[in-house]
């Protein structure tokens, strides 16, 4: 491995399967789904009432409890997965240089709608004024941090879906350009009760249409995604920093790419165009062949539109059937952390040799010339191409070669 390559040093995972990159993984390869029917609020009057809530997570065996009360959930989710991504890499808390990008589709919703609510109630008096910096976007990152003492450059990225994998195509352009030593990057997302019951209400969710819900990538039966959320967390830097400090990558970053398709500003693109200038952009900077690519991880959502249009990406970019591809949207559901919870993914099950199940994909539209799998499949090779996606036409690709044995 050259030593100015990117590879991903350590990993901080709070999933709807569960926390750490292991239960993630076994989770994954096991066939089991984070979705589940939501407890932690009502959906009375909703015509979806499923989603991936993280489980398993206690912020406090993490974080001090006078600390958690001025942190809202976005803030939770970001530093406990951040602390667990540096502690992976062994990277000291203020190392110099380091720095951190982190996407999400909703930051900051929770602590503005609880501002606003009691402003309308109660006035300016009951609005606690610890919790209003939590209303602004770049909250969590800025959380992050002054808790790690990261002097790095410091930026949030919100491209709805496609947040997280967003925010490591520009750290990865970050560590090239020699913009920081290190930064950890990815996406944490979660629900809010009122922002669940508006994409209820405008239909984008499994369920809204009267059919039965469920998160089903590339079935003919899909109508729709399930939201879910999640802390999605790595560590990148230069090959040749993590060999001084005796760390083993997870694997190396080979190439990124970005495009966009013009649509709607809420809806999903008509024609593949901007996917497929995405991947071939990720090839070309990774300096591949389609053909050496082992499986993509698609940002298929269950949605009738997005994973048509993607498989015909697919199919443009290597052919009919000619390589395998994968969604995990069917355990985790969607959300702005999903598409660097596929990159973990990709990592964790390539070093493994076997890539997930499809969860929900049978019967796979006919009209999709692409090769889906409702089992774990065993692969070859160790490289991935992952895509995420975002309605108003974002798109995002990357290409990564997974370590040849598991972390």
């Amino acid at each position: 491995m050259r030593d100015d390559v990117v590879v991903v040093t350590g990993l901080g995972v709070l999933s709807s399967l569960g926390t750490g990159p292991e239960v993630f993984v076994e989770g994954l390869l096991a066939g089991r789904t984070g979705l589940e029917p939501v407890s932690r609020f009502s959906t009375e009057g909703c015509h979806s009432h499923t989603a991936g809530l993280v489980r398993d997570f206690d912020p406090s065996r993490y974080v001090d409890p006078l600390k958690l009360r001025r942190l809202d959930e976005m803030g939770r989710l970001a530093l406990v997965a951040c602390r667990l991504a540096a502690d992976d890499a062994r990277m000291p808390a203020g190392t110099e240089g380091v720095g951190i990008v982190l996407g999400s589709a909703n930051a900051g919703m929770h602590s503005t709608i609880r501002h606003l609510h009691a402003l309308a109630t109660t006035g300016p008096a009951g609005v606690p004024a610890l919790g209003f910096s939590n209303t602004v976007g770049n909250a969590a990152a800025s959380l992050c941090a002054i808790d790690l003492g990261l002097r790095g450059p410091n930026l949030t990225v919100v491209q709805k879906q496609a947040s997280g994998l967003a925010a490591v195509v520009i750290a990865t352009g970050l560590v090239r350009e020699d913009r920081g030593a290190a930064f950890l990057c990815g996406g944490t997302d979660d629900i809010e009760e009122h922002a669940f019951r508006i994409y209820d209400r405008f239909g984008p969710l499994s369920g809204s249409d009267g059919r039965a819900e469920a998160s089903r990538p590339f079935c003919a039966e899909r109508n729709g995604f399930v939201l879910g959320t999640g802390g999605h967390l790595m560590m990148l830097e230069r090959a040749a920093a993590a060999a001084r400090r005796g760390v083993a990558p997870y694997g190396e970053i080979l190439g990124t790419g970005a495009a966009a398709s013009e649509c709607k500003p809420a809806a999903w693109p008509t024609q593949p165009d901007g996917i497929v200038r995405a991947m071939r952009a990720a090839l070309q900077d990774a300096g591949i062949q389609p053909a050496d690519v082992s499986v993509v991880f698609a940002s298929a959502n269950s949605t009738p539109a997005l994973d048509r249009v993607e498989t015909l990406a697919v199919e443009q970019v290597f052919g009919p059937w000619g390589v395998l591809v994968v969604s995990i949207k069917g355990a985790v559901g969607e959300y702005g952390a999903a598409g660097s919870a596929s990159l973990i993914a990709a990592l964790l099950c390539l070093a493994r040799g076997v890539v997930p199940p499809t969860l929900g994909c049978e019967p796979v539209d006919p009209a999709f010339r692409v090769d889906v799998s409702a089992t774990a499949r065993q692969v070859d090779g160790r490289i991935a191409l992952v895509n995420s996606s975002a309605d108003g036409g974002a798109h995002y690709s990357i290409i990564v070669r997974a370590a040849s044995s598991p972390h």
